[in-house]
C-alpha cells in the first residue's frame, strides 16, 4: 500500500464533524434568542435610559425667554415626543416633562404653550387645555444632578409608573 493512497473516510467524517459544530452554534443562538426575547426592553441595555436635556441654567433661561422646549422622539416608533417645561426661578427645581401631545391623540396634535394665559391648549382641540405643569398629562421623571438635568422616558417600565392618567381639563383656570 502507498503512503499517499487516498482514504474516502476522512472527507464523510469532516463532514459530520463540521454539521454537528454549525448544529450546536445554531442551538445556542437560538437559546440565547428566546431567552433575551423574553426580557423587558428595560433590561436589555442597548443604550441610555435617560434622556439628557442639558445644563439647567440655559434650559431655565431659554424657557423664560421663549416658552417650553419640544423634543422630537427619534426612535423609530416616534410616539414619545416630549415638551420640557420650567416653572419658577430656581433652575434646580420646577422642571415638568411631558407627553408632547394628548394620549389619546397622534403627534400632529401637540400641547401648544400659551404664555398669557399660562397654559396648554391642544393643537386639534382648542377646547383641551392644560395647566402649566402639565397636571392630569402624561408625564416623565425629571432629575437634576450637578446642574445637569436627565429626562427619564422608561422609568414606569422599570418600576412604578410616573405618569398619570387622569384625563385633561377641557377649561382652566389658571393663577397668573
Amino acid at each position: 500500500m502507498s503512503p499517499v493512497a487516498r482514504s474516502g473516510s476522512h472527507a464523510g467524517r469532516a463532514l459530520i464533524v463540521a454539521t454537528v459544530g454549525v448544529l450546536v452554534v445554531m442551538g445556542v443562538l437560538l437559546l440565547a434568542s428566546v431567552r433575551l426575547s423574553s426580557r423587558n426592553s428595560p433590561q436589555v441595555a442597548l443604550g441610555d435610559q435617560t434622556f439628557h436635556a442639558g445644563g439647567t441654567g440655559q434650559l431655565a433661561a431659554s424657557i423664560a425667554k421663549r416658552g417650553p422646549v419640544l423634543y422630537s422622539d427619534v426612535s423609530g416608533a416616534k410616539e414619545r415626543d416630549v415638551i420640557l417645561q420650567h416653572l419658577g426661578r430656581d433652575p434646580a427645581k420646577g422642571w415638568y416633562a411631558l407627553l408632547a401631545a394628548p394620549s389619546d391623540k397622534d403627534r400632529s396634535c401637540t400641547w401648544e404653550w400659551q404664555p398669557a394665559r399660562r397654559r396648554f391648549r391642544a393643537r386639534c382641540d382648542h377646547a383641551r387645555t392644560a395647566p402649566a405643569d402639565g397636571a392630569g398629562l402624561t408625564r416623565f421623571k425629571v432629575t437634576v444632578t450637578d446642574g445637569q438635568l436627565d429626562i427619564d422616558l422608561n422609568a414606569d417600565a422599570r418600576s412604578k409608573p410616573t405618569s398619570t392618567s387622569a384625563p385633561v381639563t377641557r377649561s382652566a383656570s389658571i393663577p397668573g
